[in-house]
């Protein structure tokens, strides 16, 4: 990998969220993951420890590696040794994802979210 040198005038960020990389300058390896139960209710009952991980085959599945069966031939010239940015607003980087402004080798990130919906057998009474 080509080693730069990443310059940024002006980097605003609003929310990092879960799992998330910011990286300014270059990187060998980038391996971000999240696993989240995410559960959402019509009436609100909280209960400790009602979910565990390993509750759900999702979470322990093993990920098989893409099989890539193309040849990809690429030739790059980089006219500067470096990588000049003026600004950036970035919003939100969330759930398992990267902002990267510079060189990666490699880049893994899994995301692992299980969606979980508890309905009302009966419609509340409208008050």
């Amino acid at each position: 990998m080509d080693r730069r040198v990443s310059t940024v005038g002006y980097l605003k960020v609003n929310t990092l969220g879960t799992a998330t990389v910011l990286e300014v300058g270059d990187s060998d390896q980038l391996t971000p993951f999240n696993y989240t139960i995410a559960v959402q209710r019509e009436k609100a009952i909280f209960v400790q420890n009602e979910f565990r991980f390993s509750d759900y085959s999702l979470f322990s599945r093993h990920l098989l590696d893409p099989i890539i069966d193309e040849s990809l031939y690429m030739k790059r010239t980089n006219v500067t040794p470096n990588i000049t940015v003026n600004k950036i607003n970035i919003f939100l980087v969330s759930s398992s994802s990267i902002a990267h402004i510079g060189s990666s080798e490699n880049l893994l990130a899994q995301s692992r979210i299980k969606h979980i919906r508890h309905l009302l057998k009966e419609r509340p009474a409208a008050t």
